[in-house]
């Protein structure tokens, strides 16, 4: 029986790809990126590197945008690119309609809401309350404070003492493979799959029993699952 829904916060509770294309503007004026290409040609390289490499890694993305597209007039480093979008996603994180209505209702329903998510403190933290989603978790479990990014298993321990349940009755719904579906399975979660790329992301791993294209329909999941 599942007691508890945990999430990842990345490219599972807000549109990653709407924000990417939200922070061109800014990100012109941090990056000599070619003027010859609309905001919108922009974007479409930017959501096309993320969605191609980003479970393999940043340093992939980084790599393919560097030296792969023609996004740029003159050579810059990799962590050139990403500390700019990073410094952009401080100011723009594009919500989801159906996110905050989904976890009221599983909040409403009686589960316990848990987030783990990747990254610095602050940044996440701040895309939180972008989001409007600050105050709706019942622990908030940010791995850049602890030193134990996913896919460390560890991250999922941690919860679950704080939560103080069976691993087994607490579901983990992620978008990434790598860093969300097999630590979570190994921790003894109930992993759920995210697809935001229309097909499982990572043939060399198990693949997902349970998959949903967004989080709207994990209420539903966690209804199902629950009465089998």
């Amino acid at each position: 029986m599942i007691k508890a829904v945990i999430f990842d916060l990345d490219h599972t509770l807000f549109d990653r790809y709407a924000t990417l294309r939200a922070i061109v503007k800014p990100l012109r004026e941090l990056l000599p990126i070619d003027p010859t290409l609309s905001d919108g040609e922009v974007g479409d390289i930017m959501v096309n590197a993320d969605k191609t490499q980003i479970y393999h890694g940043w340093d992939r993305v980084r790599e393919h945008i560097v030296n792969e597209t023609k996004l740029f007039t003159e050579k810059i480093d990799g962590h050139d690119y990403s500390n700019a979008v990073f410094k952009c996603f401080e100011d723009v994180a594009i919500p989801f309609s159906f996110t905050l209505p989904m976890l009221e209702e599983l909040k409403n329903a009686g589960y316990i809401l848990g987030l783990i998510t990747n990254g610095l403190p602050g940044l996440q933290e701040k895309k939180l309350q972008m989001l409007g989603l600050d105050g709706i978790f019942d622990r908030v479990l940010v791995t850049g404070q602890y030193g134990c990014p996913k896919p460390s298993i560890k991250p999922f321990e941690m919860m679950a003492e704080w939560l103080n349940l069976d691993p087994r009755k607490m579901m983990y719904v992620g978008d990434n493979p790598v860093n969300d579906i097999e630590p979570s399975r190994a921790a003894g979660y109930v992993p759920v799959y995210v697809n935001t790329v229309g097909s499982w992301a990572r043939p060399d791993i198990e693949e997902c029993e349970l998959q949903v294209e967004t989080v709207a329909e994990i209420p539903e999941v966690v209804r199902r699952y629950n009465q089998e």
